[in-house]
């Protein structure tokens, strides 16, 4: 609300202090200006979420909260890394286990400024051309918190992370174990094959080697259970049965304890995961509240013409018709893909929009109308082409995609009411919808790329943290699709002012307009509330 008020203080002071004042009231739409006159406009425009429809691929339309994918447990959904490491510990211990690095809550509200500036040439009464240039400032509000105890926290990092050699010298002393246990094994089956003896041996010490290799494995994902946790209990009474086994049979050396996390990740080792690329994800910006710079948008040349008109403009009532065209240039800038938080100033690519418009006064009602279809041509995008319901998507997963973005569709309906000569109020629904993209991998790195600077490449932090698979741009499909239905309410107000010397003043319009998402499904839909609040006044270069 604050940056709200701000915004539209400013506007208004601006309108008081650099606008000619107005002469003749206008109808609130209208994409046509008289020949000879220039429109200039400006407004600001302020939307904000903090849920949206479809988030993170549910497959759903249910209305989600931005800060869903950031709480709840700390586990595999969250960060990916966690995945190898349940399936090594579930090798290992013979069962599966939950695996959680603790409990996450966050708080996250997204929103966007947009100052377009436009400006309008009515070549002749009936055509029109213009251009829009948008500039646009992002910033999301996001908060933080990590519990990681006896109650919510199963695994921290490996102890390997921190002392290699208590880890190697561990599996060594197991794998030893295991050599000398299968010499017994070997001359028990010599002399009796089919011996229960040797059918006991022979499973023991494959068991003792799944164990041991599953280990190995899990130590490589640089994650391990916590002392505490029933995966570490597990696993430390399976070592304890195989020693128990190994002494029976006269072998001894066995360690006596598995290496387990020495507790549960600290909020800062937590942001570390998330930022460090030696643990695979490598994000661009930390866990916390970010703003960005004013970017240039996607800029607009447009050009509508009057097809049909039936009335008088001055009468009591006027209907008239057209058609028109937009390019939309690829001059915005996209999201940061390593950013998590981040919002676009624009798609970057080319769109060609046509449209067919009706604008219609009756007395003291009117009646705007607004269809518009667009195709949206290919382009280039770098994602994180991976399962969009985990939250923080491995850096190798970042890749450079062909884009082909689907078409679009856009309908307005907007009755408007004449309060008074100079004010109308406004009311209206829009709906849009858009279909699905299709992505295909642009290049992909070769095997033997290098790891970014620092990230690690022992046996114990893995360069991709164990997650080697071929990123995915099918898994970015079901969210690029989207459709949502929105609410409008404003205020239109155009002021006439005495002939001075003559000479009239140049007409001026106000306008305060609210939306709200009322609907939405099938993808990434912002369930967004916005205002705008902004000024066009004209200028006559020629024709009178």
């Amino acid at each position: 609300m604050h940056r709200t008020s701000t915004l539209i203080t400013n506007l208004l002071c601006g309108l008081c202090v650099c606008a000619p004042v107005a002469a003749a009231a206008q109808e609130p739409y209208s994409p046509l200006v008289p020949r000879g006159t220039v429109r200039l406009g400006l407004r600001g425009d302020y939307y904000s979420f903090s849920s949206r429809y479809g988030l993170w691929g549910s497959g759903t339309a249910g209305l989600e909260q931005l800060s869903d994918a950031f709480s709840g447990p700390a586990d595999a959904g969250v960060f990916p890394q966690l995945e190898p490491f349940a399936t090594a510990l579930r090798n290992a211990a013979g069962e599966p286990f939950a695996v959680s690095l603790g409990t996450l809550d966050a708080v996250m509200e997204k929103a966007t400024t947009r100052v377009p500036v436009s400006l309008d040439v009515g070549v002749f009464d009936w055509l029109t051309v213009g251009a829009e240039v948008p500039f646009v400032r992002s910033d999301t509000e996001f908060s933080l918190t990590f519990a990681a105890d006896s109650a919510h926290a199963d695994a921290g990092f490996s102890p390997g992370m921190a002392d290699p050699g208590l880890v190697t010298g561990f599996l060594s002393g197991l794998q030893n174990s295991i050599t000398m246990y299968d010499a017994f094994r070997a001359s028990t089956c010599s002399a009796d094959p089919n011996s229960p003896e040797c059918r006991d041996a022979t499973a023991l010490v494959a068991d003792a080697r799944i164990f041991r290799n599953s280990l190995a494995t899990m130590y490589g994902t640089m994650f391990a259970p916590v002392g505490w946790s029933p995966a570490g209990v597990a696993l430390q009474a399976r070592l304890t049965a195989l020693a128990e086994a190994f002494q029976a049979a006269g072998v001894t050396g066995t360690p006596g304890s598995v290496p387990l996390a020495a507790g549960p990740l600290t909020f800062e080792e937590l942001l570390g995961l998330v930022m460090d690329p030696a643990h695979g994800i490598a994000a661009s910006y930390p866990l916390e509240n970010w703003q960005s710079l004013w970017a240039l948008g996607d800029i607009e040349a447009r050009v509508d013409a009057r097809l049909l008109e039936s009335g008088d403009p001055e009468g009591p009532s006027h209907v008239f018709a057209g058609a028109g065209a937009l390019v939309r240039l690829p001059t915005g800038q996209q999201d940061d893909p390593a950013n998590f938080i981040d919002i676009g100033s624009g798609d970057a690519q080319m769109d060609i929009e046509a449209r067919a418009w009706m604008n219609g006064r009756w007395r003291r009602v009117g009646l705007w109308a607004d269809l518009r279809y667009g195709v949206q041509m290919k382009g280039t995008t770098e994602r994180r082409a991976f399962d969009p319901n985990v939250t923080f998507a491995p850096l190798a997963s970042q890749v450079q995609l062909d884009w082909n973005p689907g078409d679009y569709q856009f309908l307005e309906l907007s009755p408007w009411y004449e309060v008074a000569p100079t004010m109308r109020l406004l009311a209206g629904y829009r709906y849009f919808r858009k279909g699905m993209d299709a992505f295909a991998i642009r290049a992909v790195p070769p095997p033997d790329t290098e790891p970014p600077a620092g990230m690690a490449t022992t046996a114990f932090a893995t360069k991709d943290a164990g997650l080697t698979a071929v990123p995915d741009p099918d898994a970015l499909v079901p969210e690029s699709g989207a459709s949502s239905s929105r609410l409008m309410l404003g205020l239109v107000y155009n002021r006439d002012v005495a002939v001075d010397n003559g000479e009239a003043g140049r007409p001026l319009e106000i306008r305060v307009v609210y939306r709200h998402v009322v609907g939405g499904s099938g993808g990434d839909v912002p369930n967004a509330r916005s205002f705008e609040a902004g000024f066009r006044f004209f200028v006559g270069l020629w024709g009178g």
